[in-house]
């Protein structure tokens, strides 16, 4: 996989400032070459050269001039051609490039003004506005504190004026990530394949490539799975099981892992002594990290493709110490369906799964403190040898 960096970046960890293209420098305006005045031009016609805004000699019908009036402007002169003139704002003195159609049946904008006011937001918003984006007239480029320069949107800094959000900078940010990788021993690769923006594929010293989140990253909450020592390099298994529930008498599915099913239903999920269990599948894995992976992923489809087979909390409350992963039984061959996709992904990359997925090992991510929605309790029960808790 290749190393990540955001488009037109620097290396990380230089201090090199990203810098717009000099061609976005001349922002809305142009010096006319016949006059000394700067001449703001409205966005679909910035695309003109400079040197076609030269005076056009032609007379000023009177009755444009008391419209121009009426609307908070003075006609300097003839621009372009006959359709054009330049337009002097009361407010501000700035000239501003305006079609004749548009003086006589709308309300010319001051370019003058509006790019004032954009200086004026974007100073409040941390950054300095350096010039509109000739691609899309709703972006312009703002330089950042750091040096580097943002492509943003017009609203967005006015957005950050009014406190109502930040800028950050993507160059700085990316160094940030690279140095908390690093302070942990790993080496930032690149954003999630899946596209969560809240997870990162990480290499560890030993090689390994893994999915982390950023957060347990920031806080060294993470092992590797090709050389740690914890549950997540440890053989693991996703297991599908059966569970009778005894007080509200439903008969439920749950898709889960562990290093450990039988440690999971019997001392940790807080099932009813007389509770029924049958293990209906168990899909060795060759790690937890990968059977975490793979379990999660399952389960948040499942939960938006088959919305109506997820089992409301309340329905067994009291009953099992989790609050999702639990499905009608009318969702067991999908379940199948999905283990099957499972296997087949394992055995193309060339994982081998663990030997013996129900070994002394203990408890995979499925019982990690990184996964809040995995209660611990439950007195002890013992499961029969066909796979069921007796009564």
């Amino acid at each position: 996989m290749t190393e990540f960096k955001p488009p037109n970046s620097p290396d990380p960890g230089s201090h090199g400032s990203l810098t717009a293209p000099a061609a976005l420098m001349h922002g809305s305006s142009v010096q006319p070459p016949d006059h000394p005045v700067p001449l703001h031009i409205p966005h679909r016609s910035r695309d003109v050269a400079a040197a076609d805004w030269r005076g056009f000699p032609a007379p000023i019908p009177d009755r444009w001039a008391q419209v121009a009036a009426s609307k908070g402007f003075r006609i300097d002169r003839r621009i372009r051609d006959r359709y054009h003139v330049a337009l002097t704002c009361h407010s501000c003195g700035g000239q501003t490039a305006s079609k004749v159609y548009t003086l006589m049946t709308a309300e010319p904008r001051c370019g003058a003004c509006a790019e004032r006011r954009i200086r004026d937001l974007a100073k409040a918003a941390g950054v300095a506005f350096l010039a509109r984006d000739p691609e899309d007239h709703v972006y312009g480029w703002f330089r950042a504190p750091c040096g580097h320069d943002l492509r943003r949107q017009f609203e967005l800094i006015e957005r950050a004026a009014a406190g109502a959000c930040g800028l950050r900078c993507e160059t700085c940010h990316a160094a940030r990530e690279a140095e908390e990788a690093e302070a942990q021993g790993w080496r930032l690769i690149g954003p999630d394949p899946s596209g969560d923006r809240n997870y990162r594929i990480y290499r560890h010293g030993c090689g390994q490539e893994q999915r982390i989140a950023r957060a347990n990253m920031q806080t060294g909450r993470l092992d590797c799975g090709g050389c740690g020592e914890s549950w997540a390099s440890k053989p693991s298994c996703i297991y599908l099981a059966q569970i009778d529930l005894p007080d509200s008498g439903l008969r439920v599915l749950k898709l889960g892992y562990s290093s450990n099913p039988e440690h999971r239903f019997r001392y940790q999920l807080g099932l009813p002594r007389a509770t029924k269990v049958e293990l209906l599948r168990l899909l060795p894995m060759p790690t937890g990290h990968a059977a975490c992976a793979e379990e999660r992923r399952a389960n948040a489809r499942l939960a938006k493709r088959y919305p109506d087979a997820v089992i409301p909390v309340d329905a067994y409350v009291g009953e099992i110490n989790v609050v999702s992963e639990i499905y009608c039984p009318t969702l067991l061959p999908v379940l199948h369906k999905v283990l099957d996709g499972i296997e087949a992904r394992m055995n193309r990359s060339g994982r081998k799964p663990s030997a013996d997925p129900g070994s002394d090992a203990p408890d995979g991510g499925e019982d990690d403190e990184d996964d809040p929605d995995e209660g611990f309790g439950g007195g002890p029960a013992s499961l029969s040898g066909n796979g069921t808790l007796p009564p």
